[in-house]
C-alpha cells in the first residue's frame, strides 16, 4: 500500500470551515493518497477530516478566551501532541488567528511547514504582527488582491488565489421556491444579517430592528426578514426580536435565499457582504464597538473601510459606519435612501456589478490546492 501524506488543517468558524472543506476536496482529486486530521465543524468532517475536536459548540474568539481557558488548552494540547507524534507534511491554518498562531508556534519548533490559507486582516487592523507571521509561517495563501502586496513588503511568500467564497456560490444553488416564499408577502423586503457570532448578533441585531421601526413608520408595506445562520443561535435571535413591535420573520440556515428575495440588506461587516454583493443587492454595512473600545482600537485602523466591499473598491460603494454609540437614525436613513432613491440605488448596484465582475470568478480552493499540494 503507498504511503498516506498527513496533513493538520484547522478552521474555528462556519465560513473557515466551508472553505477548509472546499480546499480539502481539491486537494483529494489531485492526491488521494492525503489524510487529513484536525479541527473543524461538519462540512469539513463530511469531506474526510478525522477531527481532534468537533468546533461546531466551541467559541475561542479572543474576547472569550478568558472564559474557557480549560477548553482553550485543552484543544492546544490535544493538537500539539499529535504534531509531535504524527509528524504531518504539512499544517494548513485557515482564518481564526488568536488560536491559529498557537498552532503555527507549535509546528515551527517542530519544523513542520506551516501555510496560512485565508490570513487574519492584518491590513486593516495589527500591521505589527506582520513580523510574526513572518516568524512562524512558510507560506501565505491569500484571497484578496491587496494583501499580495501587502505581505510581499514584509518579505513573506505569498500567492493570490481570490476569493474562495465564489466557489461555494457556484457549487451551491439557490432553493428559488424558498425565494418565491419570501417574496410572496410583497416587497420592499429588507433583511437583517447580523453574523454567525453571539457578540455580533448582541452588538448588532438591536441596532438593525430599532432602525427598523424607523424604516416601517415611513414604509408600513416593509417586509424584515432575520437571518439566522447558525441553528444554536435562534433562542437567542428569538428573544432580541422578541422586544421589538414590527412584524419580523426569522429565518435559518438560508442566508443565499434571503438575500435573493431582498430589496436591501442591512449586515455586519465580514464576508456576509461579498456574498450580498455577488447577487447586486444594495447594503448598508455597520460595525458596532464599545465608545472605550473604539477609542483604543482607532488608532490601529490602517484603511478608512470597514466594510470587505468598500475595501475592494477602494472608495464607499455601499454606506457603511463604525459605530460606537447607538446612532440607529443614520442606519435608517441610508437604509431609507436606498430604498426610495432610484438614482442612489442604481448607482450601487451599478458599482457592485463593476467589482463583482473584477472578483467574482471561482477557482481560488482548486489554486490553493495547487500550491499547498507542490509542498508535499
Amino acid at each position: 500500500m503507498p504511503d498516506m501524506y498527513k496533513v493538520f488543517i484547522s478552521a474555528g468558524d462556519s465560513s473557515g470551515d466551508i472553505h477548509g472543506a472546499n480546499l480539502m476536496s481539491c486537494m483529494k482529486e489531485k492526491n488521494p493518497r492525503i489524510q487529513f486530521y484536525g479541527l473543524g465543524k461538519n462540512r469539513m468532517k463530511q469531506a474526510g477530516l478525522h477531527c481532534l475536536h468537533d468546533m461546531s459548540a466551541k467559541s475561542l474568539m479572543w474576547l472569550h478566551v478568558l472564559t474557557e481557558l480549560t477548553t482553550f488548552f485543552n484543544i492546544k494540547k490535544d493538537c500539539v501532541r499529535f504534531l509531535q507524534r504524527d509528524r504531518p507534511r504539512v499544517v494548513i491554518l485557515i482564518d481564526y488567528c488568536g488560536f491559529n498562531f498557537h498552532l503555527a508556534r507549535a509546528a515551527k519548533k517542530l519544523k513542520i511547514p506551516v501555510v496560512y490559507y485565508i490570513c487574519p486582516q492584518l491590513w486593516a487592523h495589527g500591521p505589527w504582527r506582520v513580523k510574526k507571521m513572518k516568524k512562524l509561517v512558510d507560506k501565505l495563501i491569500v484571497i484578496y488582491p491587496f494583501e499580495k502586496p501587502f505581505y510581499e513588503a514584509a518579505a513573506i511568500p505569498v500567492t493570490y488565489v481570490g476569493h474562495p467564497l465564489f466557489d461555494e456560490m457556484h457549487i451551491k444553488a439557490v432553493d428559488e421556491g424558498t425565494v418565491s416564499e419570501l417574496k410572496k408577502t410583497g416587497e420592499p423586503i429588507i433583511s437583517f444579517l447580523p453574523g454567525s457570532r453571539r457578540q455580533e448578533i448582541v452588538r448588532l441585531l438591536p441596532l438593525f430592528l430599532r432602525a427598523a421601526e424607523l424604516i416601517y413608520q415611513s414604509n408600513p408595506a416593509a417586509q424584515f426578514l432575520v437571518s439566522c445562520s447558525e441553528e444554536h443561535y435562534a433562542p437567542l435571535i428569538q428573544d432580541i426580536v422578541r422586544q421589538t413591535t414590527i412584524p419580523c420573520k426569522i429565518i435559518q440556515g438560508s442566508a443565499h435565499e434571503i438575500i435573493k428575495a431582498s430589496s436591501l440588506c442591512i449586515a455586519g461587516a465580514g464576508t456576509i457582504t461579498l456574498q450580498i454583493a455577488s447577487y447586486l443587492k444594495p447594503m448598508v454595512i455597520l460595525y458596532k464597538v464599545s465608545p472605550f473600545a473604539y477609542f483604543i482600537a482607532r488608532p490601529f485602523l490602517t484603511t478608512p473601510y470597514i466594510g470587505l466591499v468598500n475595501a475592494l473598491a477602494q472608495e464607499t460603494i455601499v454606506p457603511e459606519l463604525l459605530m460606537c454609540r447607538k446612532n440607529y437614525r443614520w442606519l435608517a436613513r441610508e437604509a431609507m435612501q436606498l430604498l426610495s432613491n432610484s438614482q442612489k440605488r442604481q448607482a450601487c448596484i451599478d458599482e457592485l456589478t463593476s467589482l463583482i465582475g473584477e472578483i467574482g470568478r471561482p477557482g481560488a480552493s482548486e489554486h490553493a490546492a495547487e500550491e499547498i499540494v507542490k509542498l508535499l
